[in-house]
């Protein structure tokens, strides 16, 4: 058996167990009851905020790609995005989506006169990881300045403490590009003066960077509303400034690759945080599978686009021709 199937079916397991270990710990009657009384009203319009967030998510992604050369549409952006949602459902991490989104910018990106692509799978991969960076980046940096700014809540010191380190670790990575580069520069192989060259790049265009976290501050701001308003959907008062401090915590926890796409550590994290203040654990529990069915849901366009864009594509014989 291959070691990506082990990996994948490992993955598969811990979320079960997880999972069968939290419903354990609940009143299942509890807990369907608070499903079934959920206020649709609600979830919907958390279903078109996270959508909107998606799209706003795809524009950052377009700068960071068009400041390495990439000349796509952002109508191509938002579509190559939305796939890599739609992946992300079946495969063991959110790696499998950025793999989807690299393979249609490299393979649809910019050619050169001679009609190759040289170097456009490196520059659209870091363009992902670039992306990716800035939005965790910023993500890390809601989640501790909201700390910092409401220190009455019941949040454990060490979780304080952790997340003030990842901040502080990210503003030096983001100062230290100049160092970084010239590291990459000094090391042999194409990949290594691939990568120098782009940090070199967003160093040069620095605005491409501002320009991207303040998309980033406008995801994350709806995506932090939408705590508040799954909270009520749920009949769970949420407090806007917690909905920016358990958003932050429970994304970089259920990001940690050791579960299915976060299921069973998204839960986990909300039935730690949400009891602080006074929801019960059963609306934990429910608030953390309703949120991945939001997700699911707007993942599913990325379905549709990828269906379409199929249908759209010439035949290989006309592409040759």
């Amino acid at each position: 058996m291959k070691r990506a199937t082990v990996l994948r079916l490992v993955k598969i397991a811990v979320s079960l167990g997880l999972l069968a270990f939290l419903l354990s710990k609940i009143d299942l009657s509890d807990f369907l009851g608070a499903l079934a009384s959920a206020h649709v009203s609600y979830l919907i319009v958390a279903l078109v905020a996270y959508f909107f967030s998606q799209i706003i998510s795809s524009f950052r992604w377009a700068l960071l790609a068009r400041a390495l050369g990439f000349r796509n549409p952002l109508t191509d952006f938002a579509a190559f995005y939305f796939i890599g949602m739609f992946f992300n459902l079946f495969a063991p991490s959110t790696v499998g989506g950025d793999v989807g989104r690299v393979f249609y910018l490299s393979r649809d990106g910019n050619k050169d006169k001679d009609g190759r692509r040289a170097g456009s799978v490196g520059f659209a991969t870091i363009s992902v990881l670039a992306d990716r960076a800035v939005g965790m980046g910023v993500l890390i940096w809601i989640g501790a300045v909201t700390l910092a700014a409401f220190p009455g809540y019941a949040i454990p010191a060490a979780i304080r403490y952790a997340t003030f380190a990842l901040a502080l670790a990210f503003l030096l990575g983001g100062v230290s590009l100049p160092l970084i580069n010239r590291l990459f520069q000094s090391r042999d192989g194409a990949l290594w003066k691939s990568l120098g060259g782009a940090l070199q790049i967003y160093w040069d265009r620095r605005r491409v960077i501002v320009y991207t976290a303040l998309l980033s501050l406008a995801v994350h701001f709806l995506q932090g509303w939408m705590q508040v308003l799954m909270g009520r959907a749920l009949a769970a008062a949420i407090p806007w400034s917690y909905g920016f401090i358990i958003y932050p915590l429970v994304g970089v926890f259920s990001a940690l690759p050791i579960s299915l796409n976060g299921i069973g550590l998204r839960e986990g994290g909300y039935l730690f945080l949400l009891p602080l203040i006074g929801v019960s654990s059963e609306k934990a529990v429910a608030f953390g599978l309703l949120w991945f069915l939001i997700v699911a849901l707007d993942s599913l366009v990325g379905g549709l686009v990828f269906i379409l864009r199929r249908r759209a594509q010439p035949p290989q014989q006309d592409q040759v021709r």
